[in-house]
């Protein structure tokens, strides 16, 4: 990759500081630096992590960045030691393959699920970005992990900035907080269908939800239409893009 292709997207990164667009470009920076798929940002808190954004697709799950990153969140990060390290003032860069998880249902719901094979992390003491490689485009090289590596702190930074400047809005990956966003929005959701939409935003499946609702899958369906009718959007990328309308804009109160 050329550096002059490198300089691009750093700059594009840092002039969508503060923008629903920063996750895309945090990305698109990672691509061009060591070809990553996939990536989840997070920040360490003293229960565990908080999944402040995750970006990405592949062609059979393409919620599946999102799903996984929240079901990091929620109990995997228990089962991974890394976790544990990067305590020191200095970013430090782990690697972790499919093949050396232990716990199986980690390793389905954050890496067989998808095809992911292996995932390079940087560890910074407040906050942890990774990244993504499915078996089409194979491990990491040497090269990858050495340009993540040296531009290490502009990541940081630049992420730094951008918390500080998403602050007052806060990043809606709290269900609850969503459902309160949705239910204050003038299109008039109930509060099922709010429930619905906030789950599908979230990466949740109808059956999923269903089933923590004690509902039926074709309830889930009909609360589904509802929701986006009323909020004037036609399939689950819609709903995705309105996500993170709701987060670029604090105060927006339509659709």
């Amino acid at each position: 990759m050329s550096e002059r292709t490198t300089a691009d997207a750093l700059a594009e990164l840092v002039a969508a500081i503060g923008s629903a667009a920063f996750p895309v470009r945090f990305l698109d920076a990672l691509r061009v630096l060591g070809a990553v798929e996939l990536c989840s940002v997070f920040r360490r808190t003293r229960r565990g992590v908080e999944l402040l954004f995750a970006e990405g697709s592949t062609p059979a799950q393409p919620d599946f960045p999102l799903a996984a990153s929240r079901d990091y969140a929620r109990a995997h990060w228990r089962s991974d030691a890394q976790m544990l390290r990067a305590r020191g003032t200095n970013p430090l860069i782990v690697r972790r393959s499919a093949s050396d998880i232990a716990d199986p249902a980690y390793r389905a719901a954050c890496y067989e699920r998808a095809g992911v094979i292996e995932r390079l992390s940087i560890l910074w003491p407040d906050l942890i970005a990774s990244g993504y490689r499915t078996v089409a485009v194979g491990a990491f090289a040497a090269h990858d992990v050495s340009r993540i590596e040296t531009h290490a702190a502009l990541l940081y930074a630049a992420l730094a900035q951008h918390l500080r400047a998403n602050a007052a809005t806060g990043f809606l990956f709290d269900e609850d907080a969503l459902v309160e966003k949705l239910l204050g929005l003038e299109c008039r959701l109930s509060a099922r269908e709010a429930e619905v939409a906030a789950g599908l935003m979230l990466g949740e499946t109808q059956e999923g939800i269903a089933q923590a609702r004690l509902l039926s899958p074709t309830t889930i369906v009909t609360y589904r239409r509802r929701a986006y009718g009323k909020l004037g959007v036609a399939n689950r990328r819609d709903l995705v893009a309105l996500h993170r309308r709701l987060i670029a804009a604090p105060n927006l109160a339509q659709h």
